[in-house]
């Protein structure tokens, strides 16, 4: 009897493939078979409400018109929003996409992003948007490439049947695959069976990939991403450093770029003589504030933080050279312990468990990161652990933290003497911060692969449910 779940061949050998991988802070888009995601922007979005003029202006599609003689006729075509400017009429939302969408301050703007803590999507209509922005970047067609879609290992059925109804209805593509994140990462290094340790910015993960399934028993995952340690860094400027300073200027809040009209030089930890732009002071949204404070904690958090090569010992840590940073309003300072401290919100993030304002509320108590690798690898059959601590596949914005590396190799060699400890983590900055893209677009670029895609046909043949068979 023929199953026609079967997958049939999609294409020749010539298949002009789009990758798009929506990650908690950077949203990835490119060709397969190239090195590096072409576009790159972040997931966020701003958004405003519709004024008048635009609802009139932008209604649904595929609304329609009667005419005086009783004809239905289709409403006259929409015009084309500007390039990262898109409508939701049924929503009355203006969302604005794109590093400039949500750079640009515009009054009363909200940051918002269509992804939960754990990277599932909540709002695929501004998910839709997002990959439209990139499908626009690539100069790409919808209908005349395939797709390959990204997810994360825990995934709910629901939100995977939501993402192939996107591409085949929203975006109208001709083929579609959604591809686990972690089995593109172990793809991308080269070894289908690893422990893929990814420190992403909203989460942290060890999750276990077999012979290139992901061994649903053995996922492992915690909200205490780099996002963590940027929240971090701002509860140490606002109470611990802020006795240091006869002023208290680091008790203030930070003062992103946006608000900065002039600024002059000063000494360090000293207020800053800055000038504020006043008319943004009070017609600013606290999401928009808040979502680029975080990108000033983030670019804090990659100049100046180190990770110690030992368990935390904060004599070690005041012991160490400190390093200068200086802040959009031109306020600067050096930082000694807190530049180490901040990144142990991932390592030993039970020096924040009373603190709410870094490590989200959660029933269960965080782990350590080493932990959380040995909880993984002990769901893993006896006779496969060794391959998983000798294929420990870190990638991630995350583990770019100097001293990480050392730092995991070390605890997990006294956590499990007898076994053969063995991370690999790509060189390239590239390879290892975007290694889940670069593995889907090997994986999309095989000749082998064509044969998955889900093809436009099938979709209308079997719907939604097509995509939990042929995509595992």
């Amino acid at each position: 009897m023929r199953d026609d779940t079967m997958p049939g061949v999609y294409g020749g050998d010539e298949i002009n493939a789009v990758v798009l991988d929506p990650g908690a802070s950077v949203f990835r888009g490119g060709w397969a078979g190239e090195d590096a995601p072409r576009a790159m922007f972040p997931t966020h979005y701003g958004w405003l409400p519709m004024s008048e003029e635009e609802r009139a202006t932008y209604t649904a599609p595929d609304m329609k018109q009667e005419s005086s003689q009783g004809d239905v006729t289709m409403s006259e075509a929409q015009p084309t929003p500007p390039r990262g400017v898109s409508f939701d009429a049924a929503r009355g939302l203006k969302r604005f996409v794109g590093d400039v969408g949500v750079s640009y301050w515009r009054r009363g703007l909200e940051i918002d992003t269509p992804l939960d803590e754990h990277g599932i999507v909540q709002d695929f209509d501004a998910m839709q948007a997002l990959s439209h922005h990139a499908l626009d970047l690539l100069s790409s067609e919808p209908t005349e490439n395939p797709l390959l879609f990204t997810e994360p290992a825990t995934n709910p059925r629901s939100a995977r049947a939501r993402t192939v109804e996107l591409a085949f209805e929203g975006l109208q593509v001709p083929a579609f695959y959604l591809a686990n994140r972690s089995v593109l990462s172990a793809f991308a290094s080269g070894r289908p069976t690893a422990l893929v340790v990814d420190i992403g910015a909203s989460q942290v993960s060890a999750i276990p990939v077999v012979d290139g399934f992901v061994l649903r028993k053995g996922i492992h995952t915690q909200p205490n991403g780099g996002d963590a340690v940027s929240r971090a860094l701002l509860w140490g400027l606002t109470n611990e450093m802020g006795d240091k300073n006869q002023s208290g200027w680091l008790a203030d809040s930070i003062v992103p770029q946006y608000l900065v009209k002039s600024k002059q030089p000063c000494e360090p930890g000293m207020p800053a003589q800055a000038t504020l732009r006043d008319d943004r002071l009070h017609g600013t949204a606290p999401s928009f504030r808040m979502y680029h404070t975080m990108g000033v904690l983030n670019d804090l958090k990659e100049a100046v933080c180190q990770v110690l090569e030992a368990p935390w010992d904060e004599a070690q840590a005041a012991a160490r050279p400190t390093k200068m940073y200086e802040f959009p309003d031109g306020s600067n300072d050096a930082y000694g312990t807190l530049r180490f401290k901040a990144p142990e919100a991932i390592l030993t993030p039970s020096l924040y468990a009373d603190k709410s304002q870094v490590l989200p509320t959660r029933d269960a108590p965080y782990m350590g990161l080493t932990d959380l690798v040995l909880q993984a690898t002990k769901e893993v059959d006896v006779d496969a652990r060794a391959s998983m601590f000798g294929n420990i596949v870190c990638v991630g914005g995350g583990t770019l933290l100097p001293g990480f590396l050392d730092r995991l190799s070390y605890e997990l060699s006294v956590a499990a003497p007898s076994q053969r400890i063995r991370i690999h983590s790509p060189g390239n900055y590239t390879e290892r911060r975007h290694s889940t893209w670069l593995g889907g677009s090997i994986l999309a670029s095989l000749g082998t692969f064509h044969q998955l895609w889900i093809s436009k046909q099938e979709y209308e043949e079997h719907g939604q449910a097509i995509v939990h068979v042929r995509c595992r």
